[in-house]
């Protein structure tokens, strides 16, 4: 008999734990995209730690929790397991425009579009592979007013590729604003992808970002994610700069000068991810006084070596010109010189030199080859407007 009433008894309280878990099944869907206003294609995002939804279900509840969905990384979402009713909604956290909250039904399979615009779009962007380098090359357009903080080129063997989703990443800081006009190109080296995967021909995903300033909480604004298959065979060898010691990488504008050239950054370079660029017309094209450096080498042994670029050469055939260093922190004291046509030739485009110190000209005495603090390169005659760049400056 006891037995019989234990049985009942749990029958009894089987019925009862059903009876308060029976419960509506989720029966509505949502689902759409968060869309760019002005170009009508959906805003790339990142699904770790990019934006998300903030959706809240009204009706007779109190204090209702407010839930959380994410985009994909192309722009959209979904949620299958959603109740028929009304939902404030809102996308928040994101690399866009924060639209207020709106108040929608849901019923059924309901399509749901945040339509607002990027802080930044990344605009033409192609990839090349260039010795042992991806070359992403790029333009942006700002549509927010503040500077564009940092742009950077990511890379992965997971098609979701982003800055918080990367095996590899090239981040350059800007800070500045952008000329829609301008291309950038960003390197990523290859050797870092081959101690990933070492063998074959591998594909990565690469995609390029480009980061707002001065609001909180934005992230990257991206472009779509690109398969590139890398075949380690194809690559040519690697023969690497003597590095020596470096006097400026010329990833800084600081203490750079110049006499009618407009200096700016530019991503096309030879080492690191800038060169300086001067544009324009007049004698002095670049000049920078350092702290004293040590270069570490001799007159009679030692080079120094840099990268120049000349769009054209045609319009500074003639004319005083030279590059030269000194340690009395000014030109023509203390000053080593080289000229060219008598000790360096200039062609159109980058131009690796490697100056003789033994080879130099001297002015106003020794050079102090601890203590160089002064760098000028001139030209006396150029008769059109330029464009130069520098870049990689040191002894060995």
């Amino acid at each position: 008999m006891k037995k019989v009433l234990f049985i009942i008894v749990a029958l009894l309280a089987s019925f009862t734990s059903c009876e308060l878990d029976n419960y509506d099944a989720p029966n509505a869907k949502i689902h759409g995209k968060i869309i760019d206003s002005a170009t009508g294609e959906a805003i790339q995002q990142e699904i770790l730690e990019g934006a998300r939804i903030d959706y809240i279900e009204l009706g007779d509840f109190e204090n209702p929790p407010t839930q959380q969905m994410r985009f994909k990384t192309d722009g959209s979402y979904r949620n299958d397991l959603m109740f028929s009713g009304r939902y404030h909604i809102q996308a928040r956290r994101g690399n866009f425009f924060i639209l207020p909250p709106d108040t929608i039904e849901v019923k059924g399979e309901t399509e749901y579009n945040f339509v607002t615009e990027p802080y930044i779009r990344i605009k033409n962007v192609s990839y090349s592979i260039v010795g042992r380098d991806v070359v992403a090359s790029f333009q942006i357009e700002q549509v927010a007013d503040n500077p564009v903080k940092s742009i950077a080129v990511f890379a992965d063997l997971n098609p979701n590729v982003s800055q918080s989703l990367r095996k590899v990443a090239n981040i350059a800081e800007i800070n500045s604003m952008v000329d829609p006009d301008k291309v950038f190109n960003l390197k990523l080296k290859i050797d870092p992808l081959k101690e990933i995967k070492p063998e074959g021909k591998p594909t990565f995903y690469f995609r390029v970002g480009a980061l707002i300033s001065g609001i909180a909480e934005a992230k990257y604004n991206y472009s779509e994610p690109e398969a590139i298959e890398i075949d380690y065979d194809s690559l040519p060898l690697e023969e690497p700069d003597i590095v020596g010691n470096v006097i400026d990488n010329c990833e800084s504008l600081d203490g750079w000068a110049s006499g009618g050239f407009n200096l700016s950054l530019d991503t096309d370079s030879k080492e690191g991810n800038f060169s300086v660029k001067a544009e324009g017309q007049g004698v002095v094209v670049y000049q920078k006084v350092f702290q004293p450096f040590n270069t570490g080498v001799t007159r009679e042994e030692g080079t120094l070596a840099l990268y120049l670029y000349v769009l054209d050469t045609s319009p500074m055939k003639t004319g005083d010109n030279s590059i030269e260093i000194t340690s009395s922190g000014r030109p023509d004291v203390a000053e080593l010189a080289w000229r060219i046509g008598d000790q360096f030739e200039l062609n159109n485009g980058w131009n690796k030199l490697e100056l003789k110190l033994k080879d130099a000209n001297v002015t106003g005495g020794n050079i102090d080859l601890s203590a160089v603090n002064f760098i000028r390169f001139y030209h006396t005659n150029i008769t059109a407007p330029m464009v130069f760049k520098i870049d990689f400056i040191r002894f060995y």
